[in-house]
């Protein structure tokens, strides 16, 4: 989807986005370390009148919804302790959608 295809966001969603997001943190470390809890990143389908908000989110959610990237995002800024944790949220949040089924 491109930029222009995307309808903005709310200024009511995009005050709640400045104000859950830790935008203070490069998109890949917020993935790598919270990503789990996002794997459905709506946010990503909105363009915001912010362009630095803007980029950030796209950016969060193109790692988000690349599995090797995120990956690569959990290398980089976790530690193998961490890493193991990520993947067990990740694993049970994928038997959770299962059980749905």
């Amino acid at each position: 989807m491109t930029t222009h295809e995307r309808p903005w966001a709310s200024e009511e969603t995009e005050q709640r986005v400045l104000e859950t997001f830790p935008l203070h943190l490069p998109p890949a470390e917020f993935a790598a370390r919270d990503g789990y809890g996002w794997l459905d990143f709506p946010f990503a389908d909105y363009r915001f009148r912010d362009e630095t908000l803007d980029a950030w989110i796209q950016e969060a959610g193109a790692i988000l919804r690349d599995p090797p990237r995120l990956r690569q995002a959990q290398r980089q800024y976790l530690t193998p302790a961490e890493q193991v944790r990520a993947l067990r949220l990740m694993n049970a949040d994928d038997d959770d959608e299962d059980d749905e089924e």
